[in-house]
């Protein structure tokens, strides 16, 4: 018992520590754009690119490995928070889900106030409106959630445990995903799928709603999903201190991952004025557009990142890949919970199914569920919402057939 409060201690202690290390890599970065550029050499302007790089890329290591450790400790995964609505009737998961979403959307609104990021520039909030890629997307993503065993975060997390049924959805999501983006279903996704949109100037819900301030629809939200928590049953799982620290945890990875990415854009648009001409630079947006965790596009682009090498380049996508899988293998062996387990032939499967499903399904909706259902809903992005809302209803679908598969062989 003692043992256990001290490793406690120690988690909590470390998590602390990390978080406190990116925001000293945030404030470091924030720094150079009050840097005088014009009194820069260009050997010195070269230098403080490289240096703004590597933070980057080390933040995106530290803030993936705070998310796959708390993952990997809390059990985590927005797949059960969909799907237990009808699997298990317990509400758990969906409240801490709740509690992430509840610190990021404040996170961000705050630091998009103060001007400390600016997620109009982000791809949720300046995309074109592609409502048949959403809608799609979204419902196979939440089926494939199902059927894989877990979302995109937490099947990178079971991998990482030693949990082979995990390995085989990554390598299927990896697959899927990739060939979505580039290769054999690319064209499919182009010309049949995003081909139906709606020319919308912002994505921005507030700027959607005519005559209401963005401060209403924030309390608005917010104060729906407080109301969600706190109505939990007495002797729910809820109650405890574990599940509102790990989805406040969460939530505090997505708000620090815009601060980085937005201090990073500013500093880079200050420091290089030759290079950029403004805040709509197609070179800018291209490497340094405000960005929030997502696994769609990154987990592909590790994987290319592996095998090509040459030409290839590290970015904060790729980091935070490579930071869940060490923050949740670390994780798992200091709490003693690393085992390599093989799941039933059947069960192996599922896994393919699934993560072939969530893959291509995360591509044609231009997002996952932390993609859209944590970062982009984090900007109050119509279209991150619409996503949402149909990964819900397809996890809840694939729950329902599974159950009746069930019972069917029953």
């Amino acid at each position: 018992m003692k043992s256990s409060k001290i490793k406690t201690t120690v988690g909590f202690a470390l998590i602390i520590g990390v978080f406190v290390w990116i925001l000293y890599l945030i404030l470091k970065v924030k720094g150079y754009a009050a840097i005088d550029a014009g009194t820069l050499s260009d050997g010195q302007i070269t230098a403080i690119k490289g240096s703004i790089r590597m933070m980057v890329i080390l933040s995106g290591l530290l803030i993936g490995g705070l998310l796959g450790a708390v993952v990997q400790r809390s059990t985590f995964c927005i797949a059960a928070a969909c799907h237990n609505i009808v699997t298990t009737n317990d509400l758990t998961q969906t409240r801490a889900y709740a509690m992430a979403l509840l610190v990021a959307i404040v996170g961000t609104q705050i630091l998009y106030s103060f001007g400390y990021v600016d997620i109009s520039r982000s791809t949720f909030i300046s995309s074109q409106f592609t409502w048949f890629g959403y809608i799609l997307g979204g419902f196979i993503f939440g089926v494939g959630i199902v059927f894989g065993g877990g979302c995109a975060s937490r099947i990178l997390v079971r991998a990482a445990e030693g949990n082979l049924g995990g390995l085989v959805t990554v390598m299927a999501f990896i697959l899927s995903s990739g060939a979505t983006l580039w290769g054999v279903t690319a064209n499919f996704r182009i010309d049949y799928i995003e081909s139906l949109r709606l020319n919308l100037q912002s994505q921005y819900l507030p700027n959607l709603i005519s005559g209401v301030p963005s401060w209403a629809v924030i309390i608005a939200v917010g104060i729906g999903l407080i109301i969600f928590m706190f109505t939990a049953p007495k002797g729910s799982p809820w109650r405890g201190w574990r599940w509102p620290l790990a989805g406040a945890a969460i939530g505090l990875t997505v708000v620090f991952a815009w601060w980085i990415n937005g201090a990073a854009y500013k500093a880079m648009l200050h420091i290089d004025q030759f290079t950029f001409s403004g805040p709509d630079d197609p070179m800018l947006l291209q490497r340094w557009r405000p960005k929030s965790l997502t696994f769609a596009l990154p987990d592909a682009e590790t994987f290319r990142y592996i095998i090509l090498w040459t030409g290839e380049s590290i970015n904060f996508g790729i980091a935070t890949v490579f930071g869940v899988l060490g923050g949740s293998y670390i994780a798992a062996m200091f709490s003693r919970t690393f085992n390599w387990v093989a799941p039933p032939l059947q069960q192996f499967k599922y896994n393919l199914f699934g993560g072939l499903l969530m893959g291509f399904g995360a591509v044609v909706a231009m997002g996952c569920n932390i993609g859209h259902g944590l970062s982009g809903i984090s900007t109050l992005a119509l279209g991150s919402i619409v996503t949402m809302t149909f990964i819900f209803i397809g996890a809840i679908t694939g729950a329902k057939y599974i159950n009746w598969r069930l019972m069917k062989e029953l």
